[in-house]
């Protein structure tokens, strides 16, 4: 068996490509902050994570590629995939309600610059507006993973729909950014809400 096939070798070069794949979008999250996204070119985004502009297109094949895998890191960064499964795990309605609710802030608090970008969407350009589209799909989807556990009986209808409006950048921005709420106070309050709102 050569020695690149080998499990050990294979676990390397997987933590490899993982950890290129983070310095490649750490440096891209900070550039496209900093100089906006039509601005930073790939070359730059190379040399801040200490890459070849020809590892970024290997890994995510455009600037528009590394902008969606900001999408997946604001996933990870969040802890959205840890949500879902508690989810599963529980058909407790204000549990469930809760979970969105750190969901929410969890996502405003720590992803913020992403979703701030992502939120500038169609005046940015269309590679912006196709990775906001894919956010906002993958919310949704979420949103709509919990709610469908929520027990039938219970449930408003169109609840989806209202928790994805609850759990907006506007509102989150209103509340913490404009007024000065702490994010303990909105993550209490966005429960309460929608504990009232998607439960019958």
């Amino acid at each position: 068996m050569p020695a690149a096939d080998l499990p050990g070798v294979v676990r390397l070069r997987d933590q490899r490509e993982a950890l290129t794949r983070r310095a490649i979008l750490t440096a891209a999250r900070r550039l496209f902050a900093e100089l906006g996204y039509a601005r930073t070119p790939i070359r730059r985004i190379a040399h801040d994570a200490g890459v070849a502009p020809q590892t970024i297109y290997a890994h995510y094949g455009s600037k528009a590629g590394v902008l969606t895998g900001l999408v997946d890191l604001l996933d990870e960064e969040a802890g959205l995939e840890d949500v879902v499964a508690q989810a599963h795990g529980t058909s407790d309605p204000d549990a469930l309600v809760g979970l969105l609710a750190r969901a929410g802030r969890q996502a405003r608090e720590r992803c913020g610059d992403i979703l701030a970008l992502l939120g500038s969407g169609a005046a940015v350009g269309p590679d912006v507006e196709a990775a906001r589209a894919e956010g906002a799909r993958r919310n949704r989807l979420g949103v709509e993973l919990i709610v469908q556990r929520l027990p039938g009986d219970r449930a408003r209808p169109r609840a989806a729909d209202i928790a994805v409006a609850l759990l907006s950048a506007e509102v989150y921005d209103s509340l913490v950014r404009d007024a000065g709420w702490s994010p303990d106070a909105y993550e209490a309050w966005l429960a309460d809400t929608l504990t009232a709102a998607l439960l019958g």
